[in-house]
């Protein structure tokens, strides 16, 4: 029998940069590390892991290293588990590190436990940053550790959940008694959470013994970016394998050894459901790439799984915010349940426009509805229908109501009474103390070691002590010898002091700041400003061309550009007579206190907020969506996180997609106006200015891809990003183009100007590309984008949305994609949108090079005009073709100053039809 009352077992696998660190922290344990018995199971690893091992177990009779071929750290863990000895085992992860006393403060604590009552020890997990070293005990679970050492019984505090391996101990009989082991089925996560719950389930009690005060340092992200956890939702098992011999699995055993499933195990499987559900919710989510038949797989799993939570776990299920939306989701479309008082949520007012905002959720067809706001009827200002969608499926759907303002507003859903209130229904964390349980009885601590025998156990003493037991941390996970890590605490402490006294300065100059921005001569200067901007670095998008429009044809609008003062665009606008306010500077705080829009191109958060938040607060300026371009994609994970107080649509389709019935959209018509971007006005003067028939370039813009960017961001030179760019199927496609003997030909014959302009994202690569004599390369930065359009006679892209601008400068459209639709199966950030490029398209879709290169020929042969099909297409996409779109766009903004029913029609605009380009 091995000695000590701890066995530790370890998967190995590919870890060879962390076992050092992790090696370490166990050498330095105050806890006999000779005590300690340590299986290592090298799971198939090619690296020096194993060897490193090795080396370290020389003369270690309590260190055993068993080889075995890969199968994933349940397989390991479980061989593992068939040769421990000792009373209690842990599972460490070897890319993590234990605090100097962690086993010794868990053995503390085990004596503490005279009634041996705990079935299962849990030590505090502290997450570290791999670089910075910096830590964080901010995990949601941890908040059970917050009263420190104590007994709780999951049966009586289900919220008081476990799920981690690494930082649970479990008893060695109950395991063995009960032959629990790893189920191996579980990919890519929740093994850990399986195992817990069925060995809980299993035990006399459910008693877990929470040791506060022993810290396990987790590396929240490996440099390699290969944690066990990270992708999870790109990984198809986790459709099919995690929620059925995971979730469903645990769920089902745990009532065949209990008779019924505890609360807490059904908590358990709810924290981990909210954030897959979270995870969805993210715009550039994996669950994304997911295929149908992932979806339906998933779908078919939730339904049997939630059909085992009970209605009272959902219901005061708090250990994570579950949100108003999958909450109502749980209950509405799984429980099939809905409140007999019909709750409306009471959103915002807007005092200028003196209208609120209304929402509820309901299933299958639409209430009928009657509105009264005063006494009288009422008709919404805006309606519609917003899709909750999951996995591709709609799990709910909620009604958004802008209706006229008023101080008492009465709403009726199918002839019964609506219960208007702020509250959202939803649990929230009640951060309190665990129930009680008679029998759990825990002794008082005896007084630390700490190692302050030598320098007293006062306060002093013990800030010392924490002080050395911090440097043996950070020597740890560092590597660094002690005098260097002494000297770089010290040196960290000193900049911790400059940056506070900064921190000091700082505020106390945002606050007189502050100060001038309410000043007589600010608000002289910049009261109900306008701010526009495109991108900090760069203008030359909607908010420059919309700017030009105020400047010459409403000067009595208050309009402020801003950009960053040494971008070239930043002399150009200057000198044409902008008023120009640096982006950066005390100036723009001024402006921005006193704003009253902010308008952009770009939605980005330095954009929307373009002062700092925390400093300066958020202002009082609404924010208008000029938008970059057409939307084609599902951006509404993104958008619906914004706070738009107007959005510009450019089409009949797009306008739809977003302000339209049944769309997965936040915003209605009161927010989404369809009005034409405002570069549009001048592209469509620019492109009457030069017909088609004149032009002779041919331009060459493909957008870029998520997984390239990975490739070539990792490399060392712009050379070997290029060589690796060429490599991906991506580059190659391109480059077959551009290097094609055809199109070689066709420059020559025709007189044809090729020119080259990726992405911004892929366009550093390009002067090291070797391009042909013929193929002109171009960057974003270095040309108007404009003038390229109404230059060339065919732009042949990929998915792209500026063929939008091109086909509405009258161009030819080649879309080459020789990826079809795997775009939007994880090999990019889109996901699928209402546009179908064979249905809605504004020119042929090819799979190749020569593919493009034979459309390229028609183009010459039909003498550049575009055929029937696609021209009657732009010509219903777009509803304007006028240059009025700057002026619709300044009425809507106006809009925004002006209550609901005394506001200018923004469609019924005057505006003249152009003839076709």
């Amino acid at each position: 029998m091995a000695k000590g009352q701890f066995s530790l077992v370890v998967a190995l696998y590919n870890v060879a940069e962390y076992v050092p660190t992790f090696l370490k922290s166990l050498e330095i344990q105050t806890y006999p590390v000779q005590d300690l018995d340590i299986v290592v199971v090298d799971d198939g690893s090619t690296d020096e892991s194993a060897a490193l091992v090795t080396r370290w177990a020389e003369n270690r009779e309590n260190v055993r290293l068993v080889r075995k071929v890969n199968g994933g750290p349940g397989s390991a863990r479980n061989v593992a588990l068939d040769l421990v000895k000792n009373t209690w085992v842990t599972f460490c992860d070897p890319d993590d590190a234990f605090h100097p006393e962690y086993f010794e403060r868990i053995a503390a604590f085990i004596a503490r436990d005279t009634q041996q009552s705990a079935q299962m020890l849990a030590g505090r997990l502290v997450q570290f940053n791999d670089v910075s070293l910096e830590t964080s005990q901010g995990h949601l679970l941890n908040r059970k550790f917050r009263l420190g050492d104590q007994l709780v019984d999951l049966d009586l505090n289900p919220e008081y959940i476990h799920m981690h391996g690494p930082t649970t101990f479990l008893r060695r009989e109950v395991l063995e008694v009960h032959k629990l082991r790893f189920d191996e089925r579980i990919r890519p996560k929740f093994e850990d959470a399986h195992l817990i719950g069925r060995y809980l389930a299993a035990a006399e009690r459910p008693v877990i013994g929470l040791v506060a005060s022993a810290s396990y340092y987790y590396r929240r992200q490996r440099n390699s970016g290969a944690s066990l956890v990270q992708g999870t939702w790109g990984d198809p098992r986790a459709y099919s394998d995690l929620p059925e011999h995971g979730w469903l699995g645990m769920l089902e055993a745990t009532q065949r050894s209990r008779g019924r499933i505890p609360q807490w195990a059904q908590y358990m499987v709810l924290y981990d459901l909210v954030w897959f559900y979270i995870d969805d919710k993210r715009m550039h989510s994996d669950t994304g790439s997911a295929t149908p038949e992932q979806q339906g797989s998933m779908h078919r799993l939730l339904e049997r799984i939630i059909a085992l939570i009970d209605l009272e776990v959902i219901d005061t299920f708090s250990v994570v915010s579950q949100g108003w939306l999958f909450h109502n989701i749980l209950r509405g479309y799984y429980k099939g349940l809905q409140d007999a008082e019909h709750p409306v949520l009471q959103g915002t007012t807007d005092p200028d426009q003196q209208v609120t905002t209304y929402h509820y959720l309901f299933q299958g067809s639409l209430p009928d509805e009657e509105f009264r706001v005063d006494g009288l009827p009422a008709v919404p200002v805006s309606a519609k229908v917003l899709e909750h969608r999951v996995l591709g499926r709609v799990l709910l759907r909620e009604r958004i109501l802008v209706l006229p303002m008023g101080k008492d507003t009465r709403i009726a859903l199918d002839g019964s009474p609506g219960h208007v209130t702020t509250d959202r229904g939803v649990p929230l964390l009640p951060g309190r103390k665990p129930k009680p349980a008679p029998y759990l009885r825990l002794a008082a601590a005896t007084p630390a070691r700490n190692g302050t025998s030598s320098i007293g156990t006062g306060r002093v003493g013990r800030k010392l002590a924490r002080a050395r037991t911090s440097l043996t941390i950070r020597r740890v996970l560092t590597g660094h010898s002690r005098p260097r890590t002494a000297a770089e605490t010290a040196d960290r402490l000193v900049r911790r002091q400059f940056a506070g006294i900064k921190a000091k300065r700082q505020t106390a100059a945002d606050a007189a700041l502050i100060r001038k921005a309410h000043s007589e001569k600010a608000r002289t200067l910049y009261q109900d400003a306008w701010l526009l901007m495109d991108r900090t670095d760069r203008a030359d998008d909607n908010a420059e061309h919309l700017y030009r429009y105020l400047k010459k044809h409403r000067p009595d609008i208050n309009a402020f550009f801003v950009i960053k003062k040494d971008c070239p665009d930043w002399a150009r606008l200057e000198s044409e007579g902008f008023r120009m306010v640096p982006y950066g500077s005390d100036e723009l705080v001024l402006l921005y206190l006193n704003a009253i829009y902010k308008l952009s191109s770009h939605a980005n958060w330095y954009v929307e907020y373009p002062v700092h938040r925390k400093r300066f607060g958020d202002g009082n300026a609404k924010f208008v969506y000029l938008q970059h371009g057409v939307i084609k994609d599902d951006m509404s994970r993104w958008i619906n996180g914004k706070n738009i107080s107007i959005m510009v649509t450019t089409t009949r389709d797009e306008h739809e997609s977003i302000a339209g019935n049944n769309s997965v959209y936040r915003l209605s018509t009161h927010q989404a106006k369809l009005t034409g971007l405002p570069r549009y006005d001048a592209l469509r003067t620019a492109a009457l200015q030069s017909p088609v028939s004149e032009r002779r370039k041919v331009l060459i813009a493909p957008t870029w891809r998520q997984y390239v960017k990975k490739v070539i961001e990792v490399c060392a030179t712009p050379e070997e990003a290029a060589a690796a760019f060429e490599s991906t199927d991506f580059g190659a496609a391109w480059m077959a183009l551009l290097r094609s003997p055809e199109l070689k030909e066709l420059s020559a014959n025709q007189g044809l100007d090729v020119v080259f302009m990726p992405h911004p994202e892929l366009e550093f690569v390009v002067p090291h590309l070797d391009l042909p004599e013929y193929v002109q390369p171009v960057r974003y930065r270095d040309v108007s984008v404009q003038a390229e359009l109404v230059e060339a006679h065919t732009m042949i892209t990929d998915h792209s949305s500026i063929a939008f601008d091109a086909a509405y400068a009258g161009s030819n459209l080649i879309y080459m994609q020789f990826d079809g639709d795997e775009i939007f199966r994880g090999k990019h950030v889109y996901r699928k949108g209402y546009f179908d490029y064979a249905r809605h398209g504004f020119g042929p879709v090819v799979q190749d090079a020569p593919g493009a290169l034979a459309e390229l020929e028609r183009v010459v042969e039909r003498e550049l005009r575009r055929e029937k099909l696609y021209e009657d297409r732009v010509r219903e996409t777009f509803p304007f073709w006028d240059s009025g779109s700057c002026a619709r766009i300044t009425a809507a903004v106006e809009n925004l100053g002006r209550p609901w029913n005394r506001q200018v029609s923004v469609e019924e605009l005057p505006h003249t039809e152009g003839r076709s380009v």
